[in-house]
């Protein structure tokens, strides 16, 4: 068993992924505990920036986020035999099966643990780098380094490995473990919906695989004195949440082993056909002469290949698996919506879709990072790539046709939910739909905002032309384009990828003034985009030549014979980037966080003289208003009444 055991630690600390992961963690967590501008899970408020608390809860958070992390490692440990062709040689030969299975699961599994420690490197060197006032920071507190690692840390790295390895490596297939890690995240978004509810917070302390509702619960009440000096302690709900699903990861291993076949999987004989079948059946071999090495955008093949791609999606097993978990959270998450901590509200439409948003747009994210990578290293997976690389079919309807399909699944995953969300409504007694809602909120603005990060997911792969780095390089993208630009203190949404302004809907107003600088950032980014498709149509993998100084080179090939397109799209973004920065930083002033902290801090110093001074009190008013939400306008006529209530004469009025 050892080893296997060594052998997984020698290949994983030779890749380079192992520290790049560790080296992501660790700049996350630096940037956390060094600066305001930057957060995880939440500010930390007054409770120091490196207490046990905030460090054993990091431990929490990145356990959850290292879930990718962890799957990589567990995925590709166990297929790896079977991706190479060498589980022949290791089935035939004198390895017992215990052996092979607990040595490369403990040795993936320990792998895994290694970039978590990130969290504590960053943590440590924060204090020594940063520029805030020393108060903010408190003593080194090795308690929440070490809970955060037993507690949360190693047990949630145990639990997600044993689902995701147990999985892959008794499926032999990749697909059907990242369900199994959806699946977990199930039961952690059905935590969050019980906790709403102080009566069912026993449910959220049991079904949570991570452990955050009953440390959520047990340190709400926790003085920021005692955040400060301890950690969330082992005991209680936390306690028996971690013995219930410790127990239960070691019994699904347990499982898995007997359920894995330590031999090759038999395959069925075909049937061998008459000879008269073979002749009937044989075509006439038949030599086409080819006059172009690819042939022109053709609408009608592009067509297909779009039908292709979108039911090789919609029948996969996998896929129809994902929706189904997906629709029973979201299905839970509308059945609890109208009744918080006591709370009724009417299942108005845009209360439903910020519940599908809320609910149903984690597996949407998990679908566009793992189907986008499905779909550009499917035919490289059965091995039929060099026959499509040898076809005449052009490289643009090959590429475009996977992006159309991504594009278009998620539309239809969008118009479920749609139907789900009516379904409810009806089921509460409510018949006010508003479809447009519905269809300006999901169809509109939010698919395009899935567009976005298609393009981007898509851009990873080709340009990294590695499957695992390109994971975890697109989540990782997704994180930093969130956090980079507080750090930076730059609020524009010019600069943060697919940002767009906030649109809240009213029955007053409806969208009111708010889908005119929505549309004009979404075709700012919409013609960005398609700038990045250019760029991701020159790095298309097609051919032997993978190598990068070959990929470059063919890259400007191709982008020196599509300069007048080029050119023409970077002309209209430019104009467009023209208008929406004349309107967001010229026209109305821009303010960043540091900037409104300034203003607040000049305010407070030159009128804090008058905080105690006599000042009149309004007794009763009268008051009549007008509202025009067509206009963004109102009248009002206010009479009001001030008296002195103090015993003393005021000199003067503020």
């Amino acid at each position: 068993m050892w080893k296997f055991i060594l052998h997984e630690w020698k290949y994983w600390l030779k890749a380079p992924m192992t520290w790049v992961f560790l080296l992501i963690n660790t700049l996350l967590i630096l940037g956390a505990v060094a600066s305001d501008q930057v957060s995880i899970g939440g500010s930390t408020g007054s409770v120091h920036k490196n207490a046990p608390y905030v460090i054993e809860n990091y431990y929490g958070i990145m356990s959850l986020i290292c879930l990718l992390m962890t799957t990589a490692y567990m995925n590709a440990t166990a297929s790896r035999d079977f991706e190479h062709r060498m589980y022949q040689f290791v089935f035939s030969s004198p390895i017992k099966k215990h052996h092979y299975f607990f040595g490369k699961f403990i040795g993936a599994v320990t792998i895994a643990v290694l970039p978590l420690l990130g969290i504590s490197i960053g943590a440590l060197a924060g204090p020594l780098i940063s520029t805030l006032d020393p108060e903010r920071f408190g003593e080194v507190i090795w308690s929440g380094h070490l809970n955060g690692l037993l507690v949360f840390g190693i047990p949630n790295t145990l639990i997600s490995g044993v689902f995701l390895f147990g999985l892959a490596v008794v499926f032999r297939s990749n697909i059907v473990s990242f369900v199994g890690a959806m699946f977990i995240l199930v039961f952690y978004v059905l935590s969050i919906g019980y906790t709403k509810d102080i009566e069912n917070e026993w449910i959220a302390n049991i079904i949570d695989p991570f452990g955050f509702s009953p440390e959520r619960i047990l340190s709400k009440y926790m003085t920021v004195d005692e955040k400060n000096t301890t950690s969330v302690p082992l005991t209680g709900a936390l306690l028996i949440n971690r013995l219930v699903w410790l127990s239960l990861c070691f019994l699904s291993l347990l499982i898995f082993y007997f359920k894995f076949s330590f031999s090759d999987k038999k395959i069925k004989s075909r049937k061998k056909l008459s000879v008269k079948e073979q002749k009937s059946e044989t075509p006439a071999l038949t030599f086409p002469v080819l006059q172009k090495p690819e042939q022109g955008f053709n609408a009608l093949s592009w067509l297909r290949m779009i039908k292709f791609e979108l039911n090789t999606l919609i029948t996969n097993p996998t896929f129809i698996i994902l929706m189904i978990l997906g629709m029973i959270n979201l299905i839970a998450s509308l059945t609890s919506f109208t009744d918080e901590f006591g709370l009724k509200q009417y299942p108005v439409t845009y209360n439903v879709v910020d519940t599908i948003k809320g609910s149903f747009y984690l597996f949407l994210v998990a679908i566009i990072t793992f189907y986008s990578g499905v779909l550009v290293w499917r035919e490289r997976d059965y091995r039929i790539n060099e026959i499509e690389d040898a076809t005449p079919m052009n490289s643009s309807v090959l590429f475009s046709s996977k992006l159309v399909a991504l594009i278009v699944v998620v539309a239809l995953i969008q118009i479920s939910t749609i139907l789900v969300g009516i379904t409810a409504q009806s089921m509460y007694g409510y018949f006010r739909f508003e479809p447009e809602v519905y269809m300006v909120s999901l169809l509109g603005f939010d698919l395009l905002n899935f567009t976005y990060l298609i393009v981007i997911s898509l851009l990873m792969h080709y340009l990294i032309n590695n499957r695992y780095i390109a994971y975890f390089a697109f989540v990782a993208f997704i994180i930093l384009n969130d956090f980079i630009w507080r750090i930076l203190q730059i609020g524009s949404n010019m600069l943060a990828y697919g940002s767009t302004p906030t649109i809240i809907y009213s029955d007053m107003n409806g969208f009111g003034p708010f889908v005119k600088s929505a549309f004009w950032f979404h075709l700012y980014w919409s013609l960005f985009s398609i700038l990045v498709l250019f760029v991701i149509r020159a790095f298309y993998v097609r051919g032997k030549e993978t190598s990068r100084g070959k990929r470059i080179k063919n890259a400007g090939e191709y982008l020196k014979v599509k300069k007048w397109q080029l050119t023409c799209f970077l002309v209209l973004f430019l104009c467009c980037s023209v208008n929406v920065y004349y309107n967001t930083i010229i026209l109305n002033k821009f303010e960043n966080e540091s900037e409104q902290e300034e203003k607040k801090f000049a305010y407070e110093k030159k009128y804090k003289k008058y905080e105690n001074i006599i000042q009149p009190r309004y007794s009763s008013f009268d008051y009549h208003i007008d509202i025009f939400p067509e206009t963004r306008s109102l009248r009002a006529e206010i009479k009001a009444i001030a008296k002195n209530k103090s015993e003393k004469k005021i000199e003067e009025i503020h």
